[in-house]
């Protein structure tokens, strides 16, 4: 299937490499077919995106089953682009647009901006409502933190942000995703401790988003990701060069893969674009969201009732309030 450019919504991947991306993707993909539910939403992988999607998460099904976790998800370590996308309707009926979400290696927001393929990360960049901020959880919080800098870039991510935020006045949605998370967030003390983390790891970023000039046009959700629910970190080596590496196991052998709140981005996501098109009443998301949606009641319905499943709780918190983050009133029309 193949749509119009002004029918695909970015939303894309910001974070370093290895910090797990592309899992966050396969978990999301693989359980969308179980939360959409009753509802009248579907959602279609587009051309390879299923099966590249079905690979990783085979991947990680292999290691929760492991009591040693020796291989991992091969990252975005490569210069390239990575797109998968997600076409979004009706059931039983013609797509309406697509969801595109681009996933990259993190050394790419390093890259001169001349070259393609790095222009091609800042223009997606700068044309995404949606931007979701993965983060390295156990470089966030073991050894105090000690390799947070190294491992996350948090000031890099920060510039990001502000250039994209700079470039015009659109309202945004900004997503923090910690993702290896499973040892942290096994208490409500644990979740709050890594919540506590990550607001002070990424401090001049929120700060930035609060200022008062950009505070009414962004939105900010942190929402800690279990990608496989059952894979926790264990010990982090050093080599004598400096080269890290994070070792991890499963719970216990056997274990189940059953990742926890890897819907949670997506709902999000879908709320805050459903709520900039019945909103805004001028701009150029508005025009390109009445195209997409097509006066669609019934779309905009199924989507407001898939939203309504955001959940709250220990680790997850709005930290910054936003009008297109609450209930539209669609699915109750």
């Amino acid at each position: 299937m193949s749509k119009p450019a002004r029918y695909v919504l970015e939303v894309t991947m910001l974070g370093p490499s290895g910090a797990g991306k592309t899992s966050l993707l396969a978990s999301m993909y693989v359980q969308y077919s179980s939360v959409i539910g009753g509802t009248d939403l579907d959602l279609t992988p587009v051309g390879e995106t299923a099966a590249k999607l079905t690979d990783v998460v085979a991947v990680l099904k292999s290691l929760s089953r492991a009591v040693q976790v020796r291989d991992a998800v091969t990252n975005t370590a490569s210069y390239e682009l990575h797109r998968y996308e997600i076409a979004v309707g009706r059931k039983n009926k013609s797509p309406r647009f697509v969801l595109r979400f681009t996933d990259y290696a993190g050394g790419l927001l390093r890259e001169p901006g001349g070259t393609p393929v790095a222009q091609g990360v800042r223009n997606a960049l700068a044309g995404s409502p949606v931007v979701v901020l993965a983060v390295d959880t156990p470089a966030l919080v073991e050894r105090d933190g000690l390799y947070h800098e190294r491992v996350n870039e948090p000031y890099l991510m920060y510039e990001q942000v502000k250039h994209i935020l700079r470039t015009d006045e659109k309202p945004r949605l900004l997503l923090v995703v910690p993702l290896k998370c499973e040892k942290y967030v096994t208490t409500e003390h644990g979740s709050a401790a890594l919540l506590s983390r990550v607001r002070a790891g990424y401090q001049p970023l929120f700060d930035h988003i609060a200022h008062p000039t950009v505070r009414p046009r962004v939105g900010c959700v942190v929402i800690p990701v279990q990608t496989t629910g059952s894979i926790v970190f264990s010990s982090i080596t050093e080599s004598p060069a400096g080269d890290l590496r994070f070792l991890y196991r499963s719970r216990r052998a056997g274990a189940e893969y059953r990742p926890v709140h890897t819907d949670q981005p997506l709902r999000h996501a879908l709320r805050f674009v459903l709520n900039v098109y019945l909103r805004e009443r001028r701009g150029f998301w508005r025009e390109t969201f009445d195209d997409m949606f097509g006066h669609d009641q019934a779309l905009e319905r199924a989507i407001a009732q898939f939203a309504e499943g955001t959940a709250s709780g220990p680790g997850i918190e709005v930290v910054q309030h936003h009008p297109h983050l609450r209930p539209s009133g669609a699915g109750r029309a």
